[in-house]
């Protein structure tokens, strides 16, 4: 190679860098608790919701439909206390094929709704030993008994009395019941039929011994309305419904006290207070034509001595012996006191 040749500078090989150290492998990240997202709990509340409203569904069921279904049962209505003589005089009556609740609760959804109520209320209250409400519940309404008696053709008895239901209903404002107070819960030996004391209430006619006809196509003939044993049997129908009675004799005062304001013959014996209780053993109702246990009876008969009555009395009739012989007649005193050796002189205070 000449001089005049340049000379191609060799390359100078660079020192090779040294290689950085390896970096340490990564651990590998801890695993995070994974949330898997369920439709469990909204499942199980609205279980819960369901179940609530099922339960109070329930409840509502028990509190109105349980005494809707009594209130509408006659057997129901008769196993209450207070309705025992109801049912038992309901079962005697014509009426008995007919439910209480047919006559008892009003026409109109409203008025049933009331009626309902203030029921259930009352039978919840007795379920609970609490004292039910005192309101009385309305009569029967005409409407109920023009369900199975219709207005037209109601006369009256065809050859009997004359009764124009519709002019009485719809002119004077009357219930059915007004007139039959009693048709289907009459008391034992009571008669179910209209008194005439009702109509005299209005009708002067009907007081009046000569205007019978009024009412009655055939009047009753005098002396064939009772039986041959009236006379002896009568008290205890009038003791039961006097207003039957006053149907013809409208005068108390002139026709029954004329008997009854004077007392027996026994009754002036000077010992009919000892003797009275064979003959009303015998025959109470004659007793009860003019007195009643409470009124008479009770006085005596209710009196209760102390057990050691027979040796403490001596003092109490010591004081006076008039409370004694109300109902102890002295000779009872005079005997008792010879069998059992005592020495007191009857009689010597009063």
């Amino acid at each position: 190679m000449s001089d005049g040749e340049r000379r191609e500078p060799k390359p100078q090989s660079r020192p090779e860098p040294e290689s950085a150290p390896a970096p340490a492998p990564e651990s590998p990240p801890e695993p995070q608790p994974q949330v898997v997202v369920t439709g469990e709990p909204k499942r199980r509340s609205r279980w819960f919701v369901v179940a609530g409203i099922a339960i109070v569904a329930v409840a509502v069921a028990v509190l109105l439909l349980v005494p809707m279904i009594a209130t509408s049962s006659s057997s129901y209505c008769g196993s209450c206390h207070s309705m025992e003589q109801a049912y038992a005089s309901w079962k005697r009556s014509a009426h008995s094929s007919v439910g209480c609740a047919q006559c008892h609760i009003p026409p109109g959804s409203v008025a049933a709704v009331k009626w309902r109520t203030t029921e259930t209320r009352n039978i919840w209250l007795t379920y609970l030993n609490m004292k039910p409400a005192t309101d009385s519940q309305p009569v029967p309404a005409t409407d109920n008994c023009l369900k199975c008696h219709p207005m037209k053709g109601l006369m009256g008895l065809p050859g009997q009395i004359r009764m124009p239901h519709a002019q009485h209903v719809n002119q004077n404002n009357l219930e059915c019941v007004d007139c039959h107070d009693h048709t289907a819960h009459a008391a034992p030996g009571q008669s179910d039929q209209v008194s005439m004391a009702v109509c005299t209430m209005c009708h002067k006619q009907t007081s009046d011994p000569t205007q019978c006809g009024f009412c009655h196509y055939t009047p009753p003939v005098t002396g064939k309305s009772h039986p041959t044993d009236f006379i002896a049997e009568h008290g205890k129908l009038a003791l039961n419904n006097e207003r039957d009675c006053l149907r013809c004799h409208h005068n108390k005062a002139q026709f029954c006290d004329g008997c009854h304001k004077k007392p027996t013959p026994g009754h002036y014996s000077g010992d009919w207070p000892y003797r009275h209780g064979l003959q009303a053993k015998k025959d109470p109702g004659r007793c009860l034509g003019c007195h009643t246990r409470k009124q008479l009876c009770d006085q005596c008969h209710t009196v209760d001595h102390p057990a050691d009555w027979v040796t403490s009395h001596a003092s109490v009739a010591a004081e006076g012996q008039r409370s004694c012989l109300v109902c102890h007649p002295t000779q009872m005193c005079i005997d008792c006191h010879a069998d059992n050796g005592v020495s007191v002189k009857i009689g010597a205070a009063q």
